[in-house]
């Protein structure tokens, strides 16, 4: 029988208790975000690059955005302000995510309107990346885009409700 005062059980919840604030359906969500946002602002930059462990293969942007700017009678002089504007600000939307997700896991408050901000930041590119797909005729990138609006929406919801639920969000 296991002494429920003893220091050992009370470190092992503790423990708990930190596993428990890493491991939340909402921190598994800000990571999965801020991961996408990075990497595919990364990957404006370093696409087909050897990074030293591996090249980095990515998508190729440039033949993709080259074709919609060939389609559209614009200068393919703007293809690679376009790439890294995109992919600038990309980089920019991963910051406050990683920064709530390390607010949730240290127990700090947080919020509501920065978190919504993060996430609204998303949603922003996305209709974006779909106003320019519908121009540039691309059917399948507005399907995509339209889904993961979608997934965006509901993984807030899913993180708003989770800091609710733990009392982290002011």
């Amino acid at each position: 029988m296991t002494d429920i005062n003893s220091p050992h059980t009370a470190q092992r919840h503790a423990y708990s208790a930190g596993l428990y604030r890493i491991t939340t359906i909402a921190n598994l969500l800000l990571l999965h975000w801020g991961v996408y946002w990075l990497m595919n602002g990364l990957d404006k930059f370093l696409n087909r690059t050897d990074v030293g462990l591996f090249v980095w293969y990515g998508k190729d942007r440039s033949t993709q955005f080259g074709d919609y700017l060939e389609n559209t009678g614009t200068s393919l002089s703007a293809l690679e302000p376009i790439l890294y504007f995109t992919g600038i600000i990309e980089l920019l939307v991963s910051i406050p995510l990683f920064m709530i997700l390390a607010a949730a896991i240290s127990g700090k408050q947080i919020s509501q309107a920065f978190l919504e901000m993060s996430f609204v930041l998303g949603g922003v590119i996305f209709v974006g990346f779909s106003f320019f797909d519908v121009i540039f005729g691309d059917r399948a990138e507005l399907w995509e885009h339209g889904t993961f609006l979608i997934g965006l929406l509901l993984s807030y919801k899913l993180v708003k409700d989770g800091l609710q639920e733990r009392s982290q969000l002011v």
